[in-house]
């Protein structure tokens, strides 16, 4: 009796496990092949970081991408653009007491989103004005400006100025003005480039009077060093091109005998080099696993940190040297700025997904030079991020 009971029991325990699983099998889902969400390729952005020459960011910078669209900078001088669609742009940036500083964009349609990059180095509106007579001389000095700690590209540039020089029709007082000139392009918004040569330093001579013509040359002096006078051309902007111009030496200065109010500047071949490679993104968080929870998971954005700007290296050796670090800085930005970036996702990802965002940066390694010198450093480009879901059946893959 006791075994006929104890029989009877175990086959009923068998036929409730049987019902049990047979029950979780009609009413559990199959998470095994869930369908992962799609996550919308987000529009691409645009930043940089405008700064001074000497490499300072500059706070309220204005940038402005084509007509009717501008962004301001924030304290590090970094600005931000969202929903930059394909197309061609014209950039423009300015601040207060600084000359503005103009490029072109033009962005690809990749299907990919990116994070696209602008610099600009912005020098300040600095301007000598020297007072002229019919009966005595005068002359007058500026100096450039240069990136913190590479004080030895500074350049003296003076003028000096023959009683009389000066013929104007206008009455009252008549000065000549000075100003520094760092880029050939900044003379007109496409000036001709003087062929394979870049300018070092040069500087613009102009009137406070409307018409006025020189009697006498001005003798236009820019300080160099002794090595470095000799191998430099002297030219003149004349008839929208950079042609060469009268000049002498001495004592490591080049003088150029200027006839004309224009600009002028000295040139050399200077070399430049980019080479590009790319880094692995930092994201706070770049994989939600959902596969095996309990519940639906809602992911909204994924926060990165990227670079922008450039980063060069300022430990010059000579006069030309110096300048090299110069040229860098004035064409692809003159500071580098650590900024946090966020990624929009806004899924929710079904149990049985899976979800992965990964980004690389574009890094260019630059260099200039000329007669055996060179300076270098790394420029900081684009942001390529891209987003994969999966579920239990594929947990890998890419875009």
């Amino acid at each position: 009796m006791y075994n006929f009971v104890r029989r009877g029991a175990y086959m009923l325990l068998i036929a409730g496990l049987t019902m049990g699983v047979a029950g979780c099998s009609d009413d559990d889902p199959d998470y095994d092949n869930v369908t992962p969400p799609v996550v919308e390729v987000a529009s691409n952005t645009l930043t940089g970081v405008i700064t001074s020459l000497n490499g300072e960011g500059i706070s309220g910078a204005k940038v402005s991408l084509g007509e009717g669209n501008s962004a301001t900078t924030d304290a590090n001088g970094v600005y931000l653009f969202k929903d930059v669609k394909a197309g061609t742009y014209q950039l423009k940036a300015e601040a207060e007491g600084k000359l503005s500083q103009t490029g072109t964009l033009t962005v690809a349609d990749v299907k990919k989103s990116q994070n696209l990059v602008w610099n600009a180095a912005l020098a300040s509106d600095v301007k000598k004005e020297v007072s002229v007579s019919a009966d005595a001389p005068s002359e007058g000095k500026v100096e450039t400006e240069t990136l913190k700690g590479n004080e030895e590209a500074k350049v003296e540039v003076k003028a000096e100025i023959a009683a009389g020089a000066v013929e104007a029709d206008e009455a009252g007082e008549v000065k000549v003005v000075i100003s520094p000139l760092y880029r050939e392009e900044d003379v007109m918004a496409r000036a001709a480039r003087a062929t394979d040569e870049t300018m070092l330093v040069g500087a613009v001579l102009s009137c406070n009077k409307e018409g006025a013509s020189l009697k006498k040359a001005i003798e236009l002096g820019f300080e160099l060093d002794s090595e470095l006078a000799g191998k430099v051309e002297a030219k003149q902007y004349k008839n929208g091109e950079w042609v060469k111009v009268n000049s002498r030496i001495e004592d490591g200065r080049v003088i150029i005998a200027a006839s004309e109010f224009a600009s002028y500047g000295l040139f050399l071949g200077v070399e430049f080099s980019e080479k590009k490679s790319t880094e692995v993104v930092a994201f706070e968080q770049s994989k939600w696993d959902n596969l095996y929870g309990s519940k639906d998971m809602s992911v909204v954005e994924a926060a990165y940190i990227y670079k922008t700007g450039t980063e060069i290296s300022t430990e010059g050796t000579s006069k030309l040297t110096a300048l090299l670090v110069e040229k860098l800085a004035q064409r692809f930005g003159a500071t580098a700025v650590t900024v946090s970036g966020s990624y929009p996702i806004n899924v929710t990802l079904p149990v049985g997904t899976m979800l992965e965002i990964s980004g690389v940066q574009e890094e260019w390694s630059v260099s200039a030079s000329a007669l055996g010198k060179s300076a270098s450093g790394t420029r900081y480009g684009i942001v390529t991020v891209a987003v994969v879901t999966s579920n239990r059946q594929h947990t890998g893959g890419g875009e």
